[in-house]
C-alpha cells in the first residue's frame, strides 16, 4: 500500500539534482515520510517521501533554513499526513501546513534556536492559532492543495513520465486503514534499522582508520 518510486523518479518528481539532493542529505537537510532521516531501502523512496520532501523546499522558500524545515517536518509528520489525507478527499477550503517564522534580525538572519509553532487547517484556524498568538512572527503557509497539484505535475513532466497513485493516504473511515498504519509501522521499523546498521559500519571504520602519526617538535 506504499506506493514507491526509484531514486530517479524520485528526484525529478521533487525537481532536484542528484548532487543536489546528495549535498542536503549531507547537510542533515532532508526530510523523508512518517519521520524517518532515511528510506528503509537503498535506491527506493516513497511517493510520500516525495511530499515530506516538497514541504521541506516550500517552507524554505517562505524564509526557514533547510535544515529547520527538514526538523519541523520529520517532528510533525503525522499531523501533515492527516492533513494531506483531508486535502485529497476535499478541494475546499484549501487547507495550510503552517509554521510560525520570526521576523528576520540583522543581516536578514533568522534565529534557528528559537522553538517552531505549527498549526494545521483552514486559512481561519491559521491565523487564530498563529497569527494572534505573536505579532512579531510571520507564517510561513504552504497550501497542501498546491503541492499535490505540484507533484502531479512534475510526475506528468517526468521522463518517462510517471505514474502516481490517485491517492496517497487513506483515510480513517476506508478500507484498510489499520493495515495501512501497520505496514507504516513495519517501515518505520526498517527505516530505524537501516540507519542504525549504518551509524555501527560507520563507526567500525572510524576504529579501524590507522591513527595520523603526530608530528614531534622539540
Amino acid at each position: 500500500m506504499l506506493e514507491t518510486l526509484s531514486r530517479d523518479e524520485f528526484l525529478q518528481l521533487i525537481a532536484l539534482k542528484s548532487d543536489a539532493f546528495d549535498q542536503r542529505q549531507l547537510m542533515g537537510q532532508t526530510a523523508f515520510a512518517f519521520g524517518c532521516r532515511k528510506p528503509a531501502h537503498v535506491g527506493e523512496y516513497l511517493v510520500l517521501d516525495a511530499v515530506a520532501m516538497g514541504l521541506v523546499g516550500m517552507l524554505n522558500a517562505h524564509g526557514l533554513k533547510l535544515e529547520d524545515a527538514a526538523d519541523v517536518v520529520l517532528r510533525f509528520w503525522k499531523e501533515w499526513l492527516t492533513l494531506l489525507a483531508k486535502a485529497e478527499r476535499e478541494e475546499q477550503p484549501p487547507l495550510f501546513f503552517a509554521v510560525a517564522v520570526q521576523s528576520p534580525g540583522p543581516g536578514g538572519a533568522y534565529d534557528s534556536s528559537l522553538p517552531r509553532r505549527v498549526a494545521f487547517g483552514n486559512a481561519n484556524q491559521i491565523v487564530e492559532t498563529l497569527y494572534r498568538a505573536d505579532e512579531s512572527y510571520g507564517v510561513a503557509m504552504i497550501p497542501v492543495h498546491g503541492l499535490l497539484r505540484q507533484l502531479r505535475k512534475n510526475a506528468q513532466l517526468a521522463k518517462p513520465k510517471i505514474v502516481l497513485p490517485e491517492r496517497f493516504t487513506i483515510a480513517d473511515n476506508e478500507p484498510g486503514y489499520e493495515n495501512w498504519w501497520a505496514e507504516i509501522r513495519a517501515y518505520q521499523e526498517r527505516a530505524e534499522a537501516r540507519l542504525k546498521a549504518r551509524a555501527k559500519a560507520k563507526g567500525r571504520r572510524a576504529a579501524r582508520a590507522p591513527a595520523r602519526k603526530r608530528l614531534v617538535t622539540a
